[in-house]
């Protein structure tokens, strides 16, 4: 089993979640300074701009020249404003109290120019005065001007430093939030780590109490319970496994041992004696061998690591080949063993491996088969397929263990009293996906088994109507 590592926005460490809390939350600081200088800005642009229009609309009313074309200019001007500026086609007229203005920019600056904190000389900058325009009743233009650098503007001014200030006064606060929060996430996971540990402790793992407590890591705690069961469970099937496993190769290896001392502890002269010696304890390594090669198989086929030798094969062959060499077991055990089918049914598939699925399957078949009963194999085409089944019938699969056969090391409780290391099976189904095939099992107790392999036919393959 494999498990794909992404890497996650969210980071895990300690530091790592710090720095991303105080980043959002001075960010969020910061936002909410920049959006609120802003809008301060934009509402005392407007209120300075909407006093110096009431100013220069009021001046002239005193004065005629709004409705009126008969101008007299005998007012002063109002407070608010510190020039008016009259333009008629080309002739200008400046009116103004503050002798120390420098007025040179005002020459060609364009008459309808209006907004607020520009800069005389060049409008595009940004500078201290608001200028507001109108136009009059005889057709002259007035632009009226007012330098705000000691009102508005300094307002703006005090509030951006404010700003600024509280900006960096926000990333002290903001650090202690990030701690807070950082504390708070880290709060349910800390009780989750008490409960684990204390559940190892106790050989346990219930988190009803906690469950109840943290509602949004209920599910979290279900899968935990669910994996330490799990966990315990296979632990205990493996310890099974490897108790069956060292007992299967303690047997020929005892052999083994008993019959090289046998011949060792001889003080006959008999090359025969020692030859048999020597062909019995190659027997027995041959059975250990054959025994390591099918685990390692297994762990291969599991880990996708499998290599095949991939060729035309006839099915209906290779299954008469196994059957063969099985003949003198079921005859032992008193089962007969019958094989038909289709002629020509071609896959593409490693005959060594396939032929090993095959013997597997067969060895099942004869292993919990009942005495004088059958074991029937059938090989046909089906909508694209070879289809291979193995009918027996035998003990049966209950319904418990049907789901778990397959599983690597498992053994059914009624096959615990026959000789096996749990792993044929899981090894079947392990090269048949290899081989982009599929196999089934239908069973009932007392009735027998039948196990359904289905693999796709090799193009070649002429498909009989």
């Amino acid at each position: 089993m494999s498990y794909a590592s992404n890497k996650l926005l969210f980071p895990y460490s300690r530091k790592g979640r710090l720095v991303f809390f105080f980043s959002i939350f001075w960010f969020l600081s910061g936002s909410f300074l920049f959006l609120h200088t802003l809008i301060l800005k934009n509402h005392i642009q407007e209120q300075q701009i909407q006093t110096a229009e009431r100013a220069l609309r009021t001046y002239f009313e005193h004065n005629g020249g709004v409705s009126g074309t008969h101008l007299s200019l005998q007012n002063d001007l109002p407070y608010q404003l510190d020039f008016i500026r009259l333009v008629s086609g080309k002739d200008q007229l400046l009116i103004t109290g503050n002798s120390r203005m420098d007025f040179s920019g005002l020459v060609e600056l364009n008459p309808l120019e209006q907004g607020a904190w520009i800069d005389l000389k060049r409008p595009k900058k940004q500078g201290n005065w608001l200028l507001v325009s109108q136009t009059l009743a005889n057709g002259s233009i007035a632009q009226a001007g007012k330098n705000d650098s000691g009102s508005g503007l300094a307002i703006y001014k005090k509030s951006v430093t404010d700003a600024y200030w509280f900006f960096i006064l926000s990333g002290v606060i903001a650090l202690g939030l990030a701690f807070l929060s950082a504390s708070l996430i880290r709060y349910p996971l800390r009780q989750l780590e008490s409960d684990i540990e204390k559940g190892l402790k106790q050989k346990s793992l219930l988190f009803q109490e906690s469950r109840e407590q943290l509602d949004d890591l209920a599910p979290l705690y279900h899968l935990l319970e669910q994996i330490f069961f799990q966990n315990r469970q296979l632990i205990q099937e493996i310890q099974s496994s490897l108790d069956n496993v060292a007992h299967d190769l303690r047997t020929p290896m005892t052999r083994l041992r008993a019959v090289a001392e046998y011949a060792l502890q001889s003080d006959r002269n008999e090359p025969q004696l020692y030859r048999s010696a020597l062909s019995d304890c190659l027997e027995e390594s041959e059975r250990v061998l054959s025994m390591l090669k099918v685990m390692m198989s297994v762990a291969e086929a599991e880990a996708g690591t499998m290599r095949l030798e991939l060729q035309e094969i006839d099915v209906l062959k290779t299954l008469e080949d196994v059957v063969g060499l099985y003949q003198y077991v079921a005859e032992e055990e008193q089962i007969t063993v019958s094989c038909t089918g289709e002629s020509g049914v071609l896959v593409q598939a490693d005959k060594t491996r396939i032929s090993q699925v095959w013997a597997n399957l067969l060895d099942n078949g004869i292993k919990y088969g009942h005495e004088s009963g059958n074991v029937t194999i059938t090989a046909e085409r089906d909508n694209g397929e070879a289809v291979i089944r193995f009918y027996d019938d035998g003990m049966g699969i209950s319904e418990t263990e049907i789901n778990r056969i397959w599983d690597r090391l498992y053994r059914g409780d009624r096959s615990r009293t026959k000789q096996g290391l749990g792993l044929g099976l899981n090894f079947v189904k392990a090269v048949i996906e290899a081989h982009g095939g599929r196999v089934l099992v239908t069973s009932s107790l007392q009735e027998g088994s039948c196990f359904d392999v289905r693999l796709p036919l090799h193009h070649g393959a002429t498909q009989k109507s």
